[in-house]
């Protein structure tokens, strides 16, 4: 009796602790989520390829159109861009948050149920939270994030040759069958045959069974995860969005049967004698590969059902990250579009800058913005093509002010040479710059953005050619905001081009920019003082200055 009680007080007892454990790790967890809203995140370096999963599966549904390509992509540094708003719980959220940087759609449905989902978050702090708590339980497991594709291919993971063990289930059944009713004891040796050759069968195949069982897992957290969400006793937000309990139920039943494999799996890996001989003994009767096979047929054929409920957990994370952006940010507007091919811009700036100098322009035709080197020019344009890209996905400016017409945005920027392709320089830049002609459309405005056109080659055919690709774009539905050295340029294309500049203050030892945009072409340069201020050899900034000192004498 007293060793009934013992034990029964140990287990009180373990369960208490486990409790507290559970409560003290909650409560850390809601704090860690209070201080980090609102706040710049911490994550400084993305894994491009495996937050891309969810969009690679969804990339051939966008239109050509309405997608971001790679070469604006990285001109734009949006894998960095993406650093800065992911505030995300889950790798759900994170995955269709990188997805949608990726579109811009021509219509207004998805920003605009966006924007109702983001200032829900943003209006009830306690429920954000709470979902939130429930979004880290998905976690960001590696693996994890290889689920789209697994849902997107689940034909490729069912077990091939299914037939074979359910022979084998079969066989040994009925080798048992004269032992279990007549007491034949003949027969036990052929059922321990049996059954010893399907054990081997498990261990050889378990290996991968278990790798595509922790995709399974993934896949249950992500419903359960939807299913409480959905819970309209609990939250608000499904009265307010209907957005999840149809595609959560679907799959509800399935937890039940996943979660059987998962214990079986967990007791293997216990290390416990007792656990590994219930697993092969378990595993004898084949009966994990049938219970897999049966859960994947279920799964099968209902991937859009899945995928919906997938993109719509991510949207929920996406909505609160989104929301904590804008608070972590000095400056921010939700845009307003207008049919005018006009961009009206009130302080924008760029993302990536932690005190930034802000700029205001209205940008009602091309441009070709001027000035020294490192006087800003470069981080201008990417700022108002970042902020027009963020504005189309995810409704949100770094910006005091901003107004734009739907349109598409390409860029050609950072041009490299290929060594491995046998690629220049040249041949780089000037098949970027035919992508954005090809772009051109009647159809869709585009917003192109090129720094520094042509500079792979000789000033004479640069002018020339330059100026030929500008006239063309120009005529075509088209606002191009060009980024250049060559003041030749502005002289031809001044009656079709406005001009800008950024300038600088050349100062006794030392250089000092504004950063701040101008009308206007620009009368500075500053190479040679650049070279002077970085520590040059005094013989070679003489040198350098000897042209332009004899142009002064002869005037």
């Amino acid at each position: 009796m007293h060793t009934f009680i013992f034990v029964v007080f140990i287990l009180i007892l373990v369960s208490l602790i486990f409790i507290y454990e559970h409560k003290t790790k909650i409560k850390k967890l809601r704090i860690l989520i209070k201080k980090q809203y609102g706040r710049k995140p911490n994550i400084k370096k993305c894994d491009s390829f495996k937050l891309g999963y969810y969009w690679r599966e969804h990339a051939e549904k966008v239109a050509a159109d309405e997608k971001i390509d790679d070469i604006t992509w990285n001109d734009l540094e949006m894998d960095n861009v993406f650093c800065r708003i992911n505030n995300c719980n889950s790798f759900v959220g994170e995955q269709v948050l990188y997805s949608a940087l990726h579109c811009i759609s021509k219509s207004s449905s998805f920003i605009e149920l966006l924007e109702l989902k983001i200032s829900f978050f943003a209006a009830h702090d306690k429920e954000r939270e709470d979902i939130q708590l429930l979004l880290c339980g998905l976690g960001k497991g590696s693996g994890s994030y290889f689920l789209p594709s697994f849902i997107a291919k689940m034909d490729a993971f069912r077990i091939s040759g299914i037939w074979k063990y359910r022979l084998m289930q079969i066989i040994l059944a009925s080798s048992a069958l004269p032992v279990i009713f007549y007491k034949n004891t003949n027969f036990l040796f052929v059922t321990l045959c049996v059954l010893i050759t399907n054990i081997v069968i498990y261990a050889i195949n378990k290996v991968k069974y278990e790798v595509d069982l922790d995709m399974l897992n993934s896949i249950i957290k992500v419903v359960n995860v939807g299913y409480q969400i959905a819970d309209t006793k609990k939250y608000s937000y499904e009265n307010e969005f209907h957005d999840l309990k149809k595609e959560a139920a679907i799959f509800k039943k399935l937890s039940s049967r996943v979660n059987i494999l998962l214990r079986k799996k967990q007791a293997s890996l216990s290390g416990d004698v007792f656990g590994l001989i219930f697993d092969y003994l378990i595993g004898g009767t084949l009966w994990d590969f049938i219970k897999y096979d049966q859960i994947i047929r279920i799964l099968d054929g209902k991937q859009n059902d899945y995928t919906e409920l997938y993109k719509k957990i991510g949207e929920v994370d996406m909505a609160i990250t989104l929301a904590s952006f804008r608070e972590s940010l000095p400056l921010v507007c939700t845009p307003t579009f207008w049919g005018k091919h006009i961009l009206q811009v009130e302080q924008i700036f760029h993302p990536l800058i932690d005190e930034p100098i802000c700029n205001t322009v209205n940008i009602d035709k091309s441009c070709i913005i001027t000035g020294s080197n490192a006087s800003g020019k470069s981080t201008f344009i990417k700022a108002i093509a970042i902020n027009v890209i963020l504005a189309q996905s995810i409704h949100t400016c770094m910006a005091k002010k901003m107004n734009l017409p739907y349109a598409r945005i390409i860029t050609s920027m950072a041009v490299r040479d290929d060594l491995m392709s046998g690629e220049s320089y040249y041949i780089k830049e000037i098949k970027y710059l035919n992508r954005i002609v090809q772009s051109l459309s009647e159809e869709r405005l585009v917003i192109c953005a090129i720094d520094e056109i042509l500079r792979g080659t000789n000033t004479e055919e640069r002018i020339a050619a330059s100026s030929s690709i500008l006239k063309f774009i120009d005529k075509k539905n088209c606002i191009a905001i060009v980024a250049s050295h060559d003041i030749e340029l502005t002289q031809i294309l001044d009656k079709t081009y406005d001009n800008y500049h950024f300038c600088e203050q050349i100062q006794e030892k030392d250089i000092a920019f504004d950063f701040k945009i101008h009308d206007g072409v620009t009368t500075s340069r500053n190479a040679i003082k650049l070279l002077e201020y970085v520590g040059f050899p005094d013989e070679i900034i003489i040198d350098a200055k000897k042209p332009f000192l004899e142009t002064e004498k002869k005037k």
